[in-house]
C-alpha cells in the first residue's frame, strides 16, 4: 500500500519505464502546469515526481476532491446507523428553515445531495453578502427541478453534507475520519479551510500532500478496505463508486467526466475518480489495481487539461501487463533522470532586444477598472521586477525570465484559514515572464498557498504606448487583478 512507501520499477509492475516517460513528455509538450504526480500498482509506487519548488512535504489544496472526503464521512455515518440515504435534509436542519420550503426542497434527501441532484441550479453561497452558508442552502434559491431527477453540479449540496457530519458528530469530516486515516497512514497535517460561518468547507477546502491524497485514493479504489480490514461500509462504497445518475447533458462527451456520477465520485470508462479544480486528480483503474494521482494548477476557462491528463494516464494503463516485463536498465535510468530534473513549464522567450527599451521606464495608465495608475519594469540578467500602483498602494512582483522565482504576492487581504477573513499576510507565489513577441511580455504569477490561483499579465508595447490585459483564475480572491488598461511611457 502507499502507506508502506514500497517502490518498484515500472517493469516489475508490468509496464515499461518508457510509457511513463512518454506521459511526462506529453505534459511538457502541452505545458500542463502539474506540480506532482504518482503512478501506483498493487500498492507499490512505480514513479513519483515533483516539480520544484513542490516536494513530498508540500501541502496542497485539493479543491473539489474534498467532496469525496465528505462522501466517505457520510458513508461512515450510515454504517454506524446514525444516518440513512433517504433522510430528508429539511428534517435534519430545522434550525435553518426560515421560509416555507418548496415541495421539491422538502423531498431532497442525503442521497440527492450525494449524487449532485439537489433542486437548486447553482451554489447558494456565491452571493458574498451572505456569510451563513449553511442557512443559504435552504433560503437563498428557488427549487427549479425535482430532487433526484437530473444531475447538475452543485457544491452547496456537498457543503451541507459536511455541516451535517459536524452536527451529528461534533467533529469536522476530516476529524471524524481520523481513526480510518490513522490506519491508512494519512498525516495529521491534513486540514480544511472553513466557510465564513465556521464549518469545514467540504466542497473545496481540504489541504493535503500528494502522498496523503494517494492514500485516500487507494482506500477509495479498494472500496473502503485496507489490508483485509473493511474500514468503511462495503455496500455504501460499492454504490459510491458506481453510476448512480447520468451526468451527460450536453454535446461534450468525455471518457473521464460524462460516464456517470456516484456519491461525490466521478465514473470513468475504466473505473472512477476524484476530481479537484486545477488538476487535483486521482484516477482509479480497479480491474488492474492501478492508480494515477496528481496535483497542479491548470485553472483556466477550459477544462481540457483534465481530459488530456486522463487520456495520457489511461495510455499507461492500457499498456499494463499481468506479468512483469523484461528489465530495461536504459529506459528505467532515463525515467529516473527525468524524475530528478522536472521543471515547471515556461512560455515565451527569456529575452528580447526590446527589453532594454522597457527597463526602467515608467508607464502611466488611463483610468481603468483595476485602479492601476502606473507600472515599471526593471530587468537585471535573468530576473526582473514589476512595480505598479493600485488602490492599495505601490506593489512589487519579482520574477524570473525563462524560469520561476519564488516570493510573496504583494496583497494581504486574501483569505487564509477561513473564507472572507483576511489572512493579513502575503501569500506564497512564484512568477515567470517570457517574451511571446519581440514587443509583448507575458508575466505569469502563481499563488501557491492555502489557496491556489494564477494571473496572466500581458504587456503589449507599441512605440511609447502600451496595452495591458490581466486574466486571473482564483476562487474568491485576486479580484483586483482582472481587466484591461492602456497608457504611455512618461519617462526613461
Amino acid at each position: 500500500m502507499v502507506n508502506d512507501l514500497q517502490f518498484c520499477t515500472p517493469e516489475e509492475a508490468g509496464v515499461s519505464s518508457r510509457a511513463i516517460l512518454k506521459f511526462i513528455k506529453r505534459v511538457e509538450e502541452w505545458k500542463v502546469n502539474l506540480h506532482s504526480f504518482m503512478f501506483v500498482r498493487n500498492g507499490k509506487i512505480l514513479a513519483e515526481g515533483y516539480y520544484p519548488p513542490f516536494n513530498a512535504e508540500t501541502p496542497h489544496r485539493l479543491y473539489s476532491s474534498s467532496k469525496t472526503y465528505v462522501s466517505l464521512a457520510i458513508g461512515k455515518l450510515i454504517g454506524e446507523g446514525k444516518l440513512s440515504l433517504t433522510d430528508r435534509l429539511v428534517d435534519l436542519f430545522p434550525e435553518y428553515i426560515d421560509r416555507e420550503q418548496h415541495k421539491w426542497m422538502q423531498e431532497c434527501t442525503v442521497e440527492d445531495a450525494l449524487k449532485m441532484s439537489v433542486p437548486m441550479l447553482s451554489d447558494t453561497y456565491y452571493d458574498r453578502a451572505y456569510k451563513e452558508w449553511a442557512w443559504t442552502f435552504f433560503n437563498r434559491q428557488e427549487a427549479l427541478k425535482p430532487a433526484g431527477s437530473i444531475y447538475w453540479y452543485n457544491t452547496s449540496g456537498t457543503f451541507i453534507l459536511g455541516v451535517l457530519v459536524e452536527k451529528l458528530t461534533g467533529k469536522t469530516f476530516v476529524e471524524y475520519l481520523r481513526p480510518e486515516f490513522d490506519k491508512i497512514g494519512v498525516s495529521k497535517d491534513v486540514w480544511c479551510v472553513k466557510s465564513p460561518d465556521g464549518y469545514a468547507w467540504g466542497g473545496s477546502g481540504v489541504i493535503s500532500t500528494l502522498r496523503d491524497y494517494a492514500k485516500v485514493g487507494e482506500l477509495l479504489m479498494h472500496k473502503g478496505e485496507y489490508k483485509g480490514e473493511q474500514l468503511l461500509p462495503r455496500e455504501y462504497m460499492e454504490r459510491a463508486t458506481s453510476k448512480q445518475i447520468s451526468n451527460l447533458y450536453e454535446n461534450d462527451y468525455s471518457l473521464r467526466s460524462t460516464c456517470g456520477y456516484g456519491y461525490q465520485v466521478w465514473i470513468t470508462d475504466h473505473g472512477f475518480s476524484m476530481y479537484g479544480m486545477g488538476t487535483q486528480y486521482v484516477f482509479c483503474f480497479p480491474d488492474k489495481d492501478f492508480m494515477f494521482v496528481c496535483q497542479g494548477d491548470t485553472q483556466c476557462n477550459s477544462d481540457r487539461c483534465g481530459d488530456f491528463v486522463y487520456m495520457w494516464a489511461r495510455d499507461v494503463y492500457e499498456e499494463l501487463s499481468d506479468a512483469p516485463l523484461q528489465e530495461d536498465k536504459e529506459g528505467y535510468q532515463a525515467l529516473q533522470d527525468k524524475l530528478s530534473s522536472l521543471q515547471l513549464a515556461t512560455m515565451g522567450e527569456a529575452h528580447s532586444a526590446f527589453e532594454k527599451e522597457v527597463s526602467g521606464a515608467t508607464y502611466e495608465l488611463q483610468e481603468n477598472g483595476m485602479g492601476w495608475k502606473w507600472f515599471r519594469f526593471d530587468f537585471e540578467g535573468d530576473e526582473g521586477t514589476l512595480t505598479y500602483e493600485n488602490p492599495r498602494g505601490v506593489k512589487k512582483i519579482a520574477f524570473a525570465l525563462g524560469g520561476y522565482k519564488e516570493g510573496t504576492f504583494p496583497e494581504t487581504n486574501f483569505y487564509g484559514e477561513q473564507v472572507d477573513t483576511p489572512s493579513n499576510r502575503e501569500f506564497q507565489c512564484m512568477a515567470s515572464a517570457g517574451w511571446t513577441e519581440e514587443t509583448k511580455l507575458l508575466l505569469r504569477v502563481y499563488i501557491t498557498d492555502s489557496s491556489l490561483g494564477n494571473c496572466f499579465m500581458t504587456f503589449g508595447f507599441k512605440g511609447k504606448e502600451v496595452g495591458l490585459s490581466l486574466f486571473k483564475r482564483a476562487e474568491f480572491f485576486m479580484d483586483g487583478y482582472q481587466g484591461f488598461a492602456g497608457g504611455w511611457r512618461t519617462e526613461k
